[in-house]
């Protein structure tokens, strides 16, 4: 890898030396085509069918999951990327490089670049996209799927503006993504708050895409769960209300009648970690068991269908 200052003194340009270690170096960052699944506007799937959502995402990061995305319409995108790219130096009469991008102000981001110039004041994303998308085009519209993308990009380089590039059928039309503050103030705010789940080892909210709709046979079986959870539930609610009284009768003794014994023991409380001064700055992270796995099932209301 090589890391190359850019005229900007905030920028530095990032050349790999082969997929695995960008891939590797993406895996540490959030990247700009990350930022739709966070703003929740991303609708992409995995080759089983998932759409992709921050948990999957945060799942990518910390390597739970393993994830791909490969499937012919993006080997068909990369095949075209060069193409397109040589259609759009065309219409705008200047050369552009494919490279990475880091800010200073922001250590956790980076955005791989279809393309910047050599002044470093002007970038492009290219799409070689559907024909609905590229008729968003036409009309002077970034597609939503994509706008988190663009902003992020501009964000990062620091650019008043980045060329949204459809190319579809031969044909290239630029948009272009004017910065967008307001929604980059929005944007930071939602970046920061998925990197702190990924440091802090702490899932996303589940998101509607994170579940999949099951049949009648799984219904019966949640159903059942359920009650027998309720039933349990009811069970423990009546064994502290036992256990109490029977605590009361023996005035706290250790007592016996017949068969049974009821008697009492002391064992040492729980470490508190948190009051122990030299530990209050100290990453503990390292010392960290396996994760661990917990399923719960709850039971919400339907709307009930409009008459």
């Amino acid at each position: 890898m090589k890391v190359v200052k850019g005229i900007n003194p905030n920028i530095e340009k990032y050349y790999f030396d082969t997929v695995e270690e960008w891939l590797a170096f993406r895996k540490n960052h959030i990247g700009a085509s990350d930022a739709s699944i966070i703003m929740g506007v991303s609708k992409w799937k995995t080759n089983d069918g998932r759409i992709k959502t921050p948990l999957l995402l945060w799942k990518e990061k910390l390597g739970l999951d393993n994830i791909n995305c490969d499937n012919s319409a993006t080997r068909y995108g990369k095949r075209m990327e060069e193409p397109a790219r040589q259609e759009y130096q065309k219409m705008v009469g200047d050369l552009f490089e494919p490279v990475c991008i880091k800010n200073k102000k922001y250590p956790h981001s980076m955005v791989s670049l279809d393309g910047l110039n050599v002044t470093e004041g002007r970038a492009v994303e290219i799409k070689n996209c559907s024909k609905e998308d590229h008729l968003l085009a036409k009309e002077g519209i970034v597609p939503a799927k994509y706008y988190p993308q663009v902003q992020m990009q501009s964000m990062v380089t620091e650019l008043p503006y980045i060329d949204y590039f459809s190319f579809y059928n031969g044909e290239g039309v630029i948009v272009k993504a004017e910065r967008d503050e307001e929604y980059q103030l929005h944007l930071i705010d939602k970046l920061n708050e998925f990197w702190n789940y990924v440091v802090e080892l702490k899932e996303p909210p589940l998101t509607d895409d994170d579940l999949i709709e099951q049949g009648n046979e799984w219904h019966e079986i949640a159903q059942l769960l359920h009650d027998v959870k309720q039933q349990k539930k009811t069970a423990c609610d009546k064994e502290k209300v036992l256990s109490e009284k029977l605590k009361l009768m023996s005035k706290y003794n250790n007592s016996f009648s017949k068969e049974f014994r009821y008697t009492c023991s002391i064992s040492p409380g729980i470490i508190d970690y948190k009051a122990i001064p030299e530990l209050s700055n100290r990453d503990l992270s390292e010392f960290r068991g396996k994760p661990i796995t917990k399923w719960l099932l709850k039971k919400r209301l339907l709307k009930k269908a409009a008459s």
